[in-house]
């Protein structure tokens, strides 16, 4: 009787979360950040040294999208965002704080935007996966004079106002945990943290093209500290586009 016995069927394989997928998402968190502006016309008959540097933190916000696979337990992919602040990362120096600035004068930079692209790498336990991150950083970068009587920075007037594109790198890392499975979608939250840095790039030239080279011609760079939250909507038909 016990050879007739029916033998317990083995249990199911243990159904672990597929991180194969294109997504896209929000981030919002806050940034710390400086900023300098080189006077490249200093020297050479002009004043010896007038570099102008600010810091300040700001909150910031944007948006991310992107595309990974899944190998074992290692998840390959590649990832673009853009990045804005909520008071355009804006950062004053005290007045007449270069000799290049009048008695009543001071500097603001801001940086209006920030783009990154790169690839990621990651590690995943199920519905946990920790990332690291790195690749091309683009950032736009405004420098003015600001009248410490008027406070006006932009306005007719001011003068000095400069802006340029400047491109640079970033590093970084977080996780990820998906939080809820779909029919078609998942969804996913996350913590990140990330580095920038954009060289110096010309943004003010005194006269036309920088042919003839002013005390006031000068350069911006800018460098900062990113911790953000991340919801991301993921496909859940990854397989089905990858495999």
């Amino acid at each position: 009787m016990a050879a007739d016995m029916r033998v317990a069927p083995p249990p199911p394989p243990v159904a672990y979360y597929d991180w194969t997928g294109a997504y896209i998402g929000f981030n919002a968190g806050a940034t710390w950040y400086d900023v300098n502006r080189h006077f490249t016309g200093v020297g050479g008959g002009f004043l010896p040294s007038a570099d102008v540097g600010t810091n300040d933190s700001d909150g910031i916000f944007g948006f991310h999208a992107g595309a990974q696979w899944q190998w074992g337990a290692w998840v390959v992919g590649a990832e673009a965002a853009l990045s804005g602040c909520f008071r355009e990362c804006r950062s004053n120096s005290t007045v007449n704080t270069s000799p290049i600035f009048g008695p009543t004068q001071f500097a603001e930079h801001k940086i209006t935007n920030l783009f990154t692209v790169g690839p990621r790498l990651g590690y995943a336990w199920d519905r946990l996966m920790i990332f690291a991150t790195g690749g091309w950083a683009s950032a736009n970068l405004k420098g003015s004079f600001c009248s410490s009587i008027t406070g006006i920075c932009d306005g007719p007037g001011s003068g000095g106002n400069g802006a340029s594109r400047n491109s640079g790198w970033y590093a970084g890392g977080g996780f990820d945990y998906m939080v809820h499975k779909g029919p078609l979608v998942d969804v996913l939250l996350g913590l990140e943290y990330q580095h920038f840095d954009v060289s110096g790039k010309n943004a003010f030239c005194g006269n036309p093209g920088c042919l003839v080279q002013t005390a006031a011609d000068y350069d911006l760079s800018a460098k900062g500290d990113i911790v953000r939250a991340r919801l991301t909507i993921k496909t859940q038909g990854g397989a089905y586009f990858w495999r």
